[in-house]
């Protein structure tokens, strides 16, 4: 049976699926493919604003051996616009990075004894990062996703990893000129040709 699928989120499945060990190599990660955990798609809520906790999704989220990637991924119909080999990626998935290195280092590497004194203690230091958003209230839905996420990262690193940010761009043969080379100031840029599993206007997931 043939899986179809269409879009940025199929071709990021296929990516972390089935291509694994070229993103690795070309991190210059030499962490073996068995001994890496991916979480796909997961999700901080969809509110946006200053005054509101949430922070969007990632695309994937890549555990390897000794490093933690977070995931954006764009495909060659992105609404996203390259300009001189730099794909400009929008405010709130930049912040979203940010946000989310600093839950790492603080929550799942930390030293606080509850969400509850993480959310008094760890405001300040955000706040002074200068960025706005509330941390995740204690006792709510956000809180609660973003523990068990975070205990899955705090399991899979003795200590804490080296955090990177990188961005797929998914695309279907296209020349090297229009796949940008670089992404927002930090992100690590993979390019990756779906053409192999390319069927009419979707991809074989299961190829």
């Amino acid at each position: 049976m043939d899986i179809l699928a269409y879009g940025e989120d199929a071709l990021s499945l296929w990516a972390i699926r089935h291509k694994l060990a070229v993103i690795l190599q070309t991190l210059n990660d030499s962490s073996a493919s068995a001994n890496c955990q991916a979480l796909f798609r997961p999700s901080f809520g969809r509110s946006g604003g200053n005054r509101s906790s949430q922070f969007g999704e990632f695309d994937f989220i890549l555990l390897a051996e000794q490093r933690l990637y977070l995931g954006e991924s764009k495909w060659q119909r992105s609404s996203e616009k390259i300009h001189d080999g730099v794909l400009a990626l929008r405010d709130e998935q930049l912040l979203r990075h940010k946000l989310f290195k600093f839950y790492v280092e603080e929550w799942a590497f930390g030293q606080y004894a509850s969400w509850q004194e993480f959310e008094t203690k760890a405001r300040p230091k955000l706040q002074r990062m200068g960025i706005a958003k509330p941390i995740a209230p204690s006792g709510s839905l956000l809180a609660a996703n973003l523990q068990t996420v975070l205990s899955v990262i705090q399991k899979h690193y003795a200590t804490l990893p080296e955090i990177k940010n990188v961005l797929l761009f998914l695309h279907a043969g296209l020349s090297a000129s229009a796949i940008p080379r670089r992404a927002g100031r930090d992100f690590e840029v993979i390019s990756l040709d779906y053409a192999e599993v390319a069927f009419e206007n979707f991809i074989r997931l299961n190829v």
